[in-house]
C-alpha cells in the first residue's frame, strides 16, 4: 500500500496567557492508504491538536507533512483550505448539523462550500451508505443520536476524500449507537477508504 501520511518530528506549542503548553514533541507518523488505525490517549495528550494538523486545521511549529507523497507545510492558506475541503472527510463528537435541515441537505453543505455545486444524487448515494435512504427528508432535530452521527459521516463521504477523520466519533452516543456507527466506518475501510480515529474508548480502539 502507498503511503498516505507521512509526519516527520512534528511539534506543536500553544501560548496561553502565561503558560506555555507543548501540545506535540517531534511525533512521528506513517499512515498507509486503506487503514484504520486509533489515536489513543487520556484527555490533554495531543491527539486532537495531530488530528487538526492531519486535517489541515492547524500547522505545526516544527517538522514536516507529506500528504499523498506532496509536501505541504509551506503551502499557503488557501491551498490548504482546498486539500481540506476537497481531499480529508471530517466527523466531530458533536455531529455539528444545522438543526432544521433536513438529511440530505446537511449532506450537500460540502459541496456547496467548496465550489462543487450540489449534486442531489450524491448526497442521497452517501445516505444510503451509511444506512438512511429512509431518513433523507428528515431534519436533524427529528433524528437520534447515532442517526445524527451517520448524516454527519454521509457529509463527510459526499467530497470522496481520501481520508476520514473522526475526533470521538461515538462519544456522545448509547451502546446501540456506537456500535451502529463503528459498523460503518468498519463498512467504508473495508470499502478502501483510510480511516483515523481519535479516541480515549478502548473498545473503540480495539476494533
Amino acid at each position: 500500500m502507498e503511503t498516505l501520511i507521512d509526519i516527520r518530528k512534528v511539534s506543536k506549542t500553544y501560548i496561553t496567557g502565561s503558560f506555555k503548553v507543548e501540545a506535540l514533541k517531534e511525533v512521528s507518523l506513517n499512515i498507509k492508504a486503506g487503514e484504520m488505525i486509533s489515536l489513543v490517549g487520556p484527555s490533554g495528550s495531543g491527539k486532537s491538536t495531530l488530528m487538526h494538523i492531519l486535517g489541515f486545521l492547524d500547522r505545526p511549529d516544527a517538522g514536516e507533512y507529506y500528504f499523498a507523497g506532496h509536501p505541504t507545510t509551506s503551502l499557503g492558506e488557501g491551498r490548504l483550505a482546498a486539500i481540506r475541503s476537497r481531499m480529508v472527510g471530517f466527523i466531530f463528537q458533536s455531529f455539528h448539523l444545522l438543526k432544521r435541515t433536513t438529511a440530505k441537505d446537511n449532506v450537500l453543505l460540502p459541496m456547496v462550500y467548496s465550489g462543487l455545486g450540489a449534486d442531489s444524487q450524491k448526497a442521497l448515494e452517501c445516505l444510503r451508505l451509511v444506512g438512511l435512504s429512509d431518513r433523507v427528508k428528515h431534519r436533524s432535530n427529528e433524528l437520534s443520536g447515532g442517526q445524527c452521527q451517520r448524516v454527519a459521516i454521509a457529509r463527510a463521504l459526499v467530497n470522496d476524500p481520501l481520508i476520514l477523520l473522526a475526533d470521538e466519533p461515538t462519544g456522545n452516543l448509547d451502546a446501540k449507537s456506537r456500535q451502529e456507527v463503528m459498523k460503518v466506518i468498519k463498512d467504508l475501510n473495508n470499502r478502501g477508504l483510510t480511516v483515523v480515529i481519535v479516541t480515549h474508548d478502548e473498545e473503540v480502539s480495539a476494533q
